[in-house]
């Protein structure tokens, strides 16, 4: 069952394993989305971005992909036309062989910038549940580069234009200014299994967020002490979830063989069915 190399894990550590009790659900149907425009600009050159991801339905049933994070010619996404992970910034950086297909389990990415690297493979790392994936492209930024995150112009986490998430999002964190290690926030437990680990590395700068969702009332408010809080929406508090990392929900599969009539909605915990038969809800 690989996945970008590997296989999707998700599950808990073990009785002393970091718990994340809660989620965010992004519905593309809905256009829901988190967006903030920084005041001031952070370092656009050395980063770490973190986050857990579950999707509910394939990047190439959507008509635009699946959008992580979107800031100017900043784009992290999964496309429509191949199902396979796109990090590009005016032109491709990293193109994943693998295909994001799998609508039933989390996984861990974290994606590294450190532009002012004088040894080019060491500007741009991505991780997918703790290793590097397989890529068809495999590009360097020119030294110092500049990306348009952590810039002063709309930062947006599930959207690019009329573009969404579909699925959840866990324990997002921007670290501005620090390229950190993949393993400041996750490690494989015992049975060999990619799980959450806490942060604690601090230190997010002047655009760096925490965001846990805790607040079903404020699902962008910024967890880190830094006080750079999002803007959710098309979002309510039935957005908020415990489906996570640590406690995966059983949800309708979008992979399975539905009629045409059937469409699922809010995250697969809702289906409607067009033909006349009775809606059901997780």
């Amino acid at each position: 069952m690989p996945f970008f190399g590997q296989g999707m894990q998700f599950g808990s550590g073990g009785a002393d394993a970091y718990s994340i009790d809660k989620s965010c659900m992004f519905d593309f149907a809905s256009a829901s989305y988190l967006t903030r425009t920084p005041g001031s600009a952070g370092n656009r050159r050395t980063w770490t971005m973190s986050v857990w991801l579950k999707v509910t339905r394939k990047p190439s049933s959507t008509g635009g992909g699946l959008v992580l994070y979107q800031a100017g010619s900043t784009e992290f996404r999964w496309s429509d036309s191949n199902d396979q992970m796109y990090l590009n910034d005016g032109g491709f950086f990293k193109v994943s062989t693998g295909k994001l297909r799998d609508t039933t389990g989390w996984f861990h990415i974290c994606i590294i910038a450190d532009t002012p690297q004088s040894t080019a493979s060491e500007r741009f790392k991505v991780y997918i549940n703790g290793a590097v994936p397989t890529l068809t492209t495999d590009n360097a930024p020119s030294q110092n580069f500049d990306f348009d995150i952590n810039d002063t112009q709309a930062q947006n986490i599930g959207k690019e234009g009329s573009n969404y998430w579909d699925g959840y999002m866990a324990e997002f964190h921007l670290i501005d200014g620090t390229a950190k290690a993949v393993g400041d926030f996750g490690e494989t437990n015992d049975e060999g299994v990619w799980v959450p680990k806490e942060y604690t590395g601090g230190g997010y700068g002047t655009c760096g967020f925490h965001l846990d969702f805790a607040e079903s009332n404020d699902l962008g408010d910024d967890n880190s002490g830094q006080g750079n809080d999002w803007t959710a929406t098309n979002m309510g508090t039935s957005h908020q979830s415990s489906d996570s990392p640590t406690n995966n929900h059983c949800t309708w599969n979008y992979n399975y063989d539905l009629e045409s009539s059937i469409t699922l909605s809010e995250g697969c915990q809702n289906y409607t069915n067009s033909a006349g038969s009775q809606d059901k809800a997780l």
